[in-house]
């Protein structure tokens, strides 16, 4: 089903659609991070059918098929043969499913603490044991949220205290104070984690890729960039000692001197 896609442009270059995660969050979390991008880059950011400021059609919709339809869809319609695609998060596994869908149209794939399959459980589970965060936390993360400020004060929660290496709520206020929350889009993504299992298709995948992976990132830790690296034949894993699943906010100044180097290598 059609639905408006709410996007913007930043900057100039060759253009890369800039996927975000959640889902339940949009676009806006990457404009302090990435915006500096812009010299070497146009950064087509949007958000996804059902979040932000996009089109909210029927949520059973959105399932990841139809978003990577919909990024080309969003190509198509900017008059793009080929684009580079990244994807942060959920973002990542929608910008897989978008390289396995639509090759011919990928120049290069950065991936940013992503995972090919949400397969994981015990580790996630383990390093939840060792962090101890709290039963406030635990609740903010584990439970499926129905009410829209309800899932912003519990995101909110749970990136300040599992989204990043260095305890800062107002990096978080900075990250999320222009997001616009859907609860129900964040309920979709948590049935859809099953069908984002692409691990034994990453031999497919014939483009060149960059892998950033914060070396504390709790969702998806070094060992999914590291299972990413080893699938993807032409990729490269960059890890951020510094971060969590945030390195363009953590770590800004070298995320982006490690984008433009891996770019200009490749023009």
């Amino acid at each position: 089903m059609p639905t408006d896609i709410f996007h913007l442009d930043v900057g100039a270059g060759p253009p890369c659609l800039v996927m975000h995660g959640g889902l339940g969050v949009d676009h806006s979390q990457f404009r302090e991070g990435l915006d500096p991008l812009g010299d070497v880059l146009r950064l087509v950011y949007y958000d996804h059918r059902g979040n932000g400021r996009s089109g909210r059609p029927p949520i059973e919709t959105l399932t990841l098929g139809q978003l990577a339809d919909d990024a080309d869809a969003l190509r198509s319609h900017l008059g793009y043969e080929k684009v580079a695609v990244l994807g942060h998060s959920f973002g990542g596994c929608v910008a897989l499913q978008y390289a396995l869908r639509y090759p011919q149209h990928v120049a290069r794939l950065l991936l940013v603490g992503t995972t090919a399959a949400w397969d994981y459980a015990e580790e996630i589970v383990a390093e939840l044991h060792r962090r101890s965060p709290g039963a406030d936390v635990l609740t903010a993360f584990l439970d499926v949220p129905t009410d829209d400020a309800e899932f912003a004060r519990g995101q909110k929660l749970v990136a300040t205290t599992l989204g990043f290496h260095t305890f800062d709520p107002l990096r978080v206020e900075r990250l999320f104070g222009s997001t616009i929350w859907s609860a129900a889009a964040c309920a979709r993504s948590r049935e859809l984690m099953a069908d984002c299992n692409v691990a034994s298709r990453l031999g497919d995948i014939d483009v060149p890729t960059l892998i950033l992976t914060g070396r504390y990132d709790f969702f998806c830790p070094p060992s999914q960039g590291a299972r990413l690296h080893r699938g993807i034949r032409a990729s490269e894993l960059v890890l951020f000692e510094r971060s969590g699943h945030y390195p363009f906010v953590e770590e800004p100044d070298r995320f982006r001197a490690v984008v433009r180097r891996w770019l200009a290598a490749r023009t």
